[in-house]
């Protein structure tokens, strides 16, 4: 049996933000929900992971964080 390998690319942008003033508020906020959203996932998977033992499927983790108001409120 041949096995594949997955090659995985991982790139970091750098750019400069010229108009801080103006996009301070909305990156804040950006910045409050991607920390919500994460400690969300993180909550999820733990209990899971305490009640079966299991670590839920990528797409059952996107369900349920594209249920929560955090991500419904920045799309």
């Amino acid at each position: 049996m041949k096995h594949r390998t997955m090659l995985e690319t991982t790139r970091t942008y750098v750019a400069r933000i010229t108009n801080h003033s103006q996009v301070r508020d909305d990156l804040d906020q950006c910045g409050f929900s991607a920390s919500k959203l994460w400690n969300v996932g993180r909550y999820y998977i733990q209990q899971r992971w305490d009640g079966d033992g299991e670590i839920p499927a990528e797409s059952e983790l996107k369900s349920e964080l594209k249920d929560h108001e955090r991500y419904r409120t920045h799309r």
